[in-house]
């Protein structure tokens, strides 16, 4: 594997994780907002970045996989 693939593979696993770490942000926030409308919406505002940062996580890891595998 070449350096790119290394730099791309850390980068990418940082930001599933944070992505994860956001998701579990959200929920916590969701759980104890006890109804007020506000904090419900700021809590499924994360819990939606979360999901698209993994998403985002998962295509990019994708996305480079098949250039490298395209450029060997």
């Amino acid at each position: 594997q070449g350096v790119f693939q290394n730099i791309a593979d850390v980068l990418i696993y940082i930001v599933g994780a944070v992505a994860v770490i956001m998701l579990i942000i959200g929920g916590l926030r969701y759980v104890i907002s006890q109804g007020d409308a506000a904090a419900v919406k700021q809590a499924k505002d994360t819990i939606l970045y979360g999901i698209i940062g993994v998403v985002v996580a998962i295509l990019a890891y994708a996305i480079v996989s098949f250039v490298t595998g395209t450029l060997k």
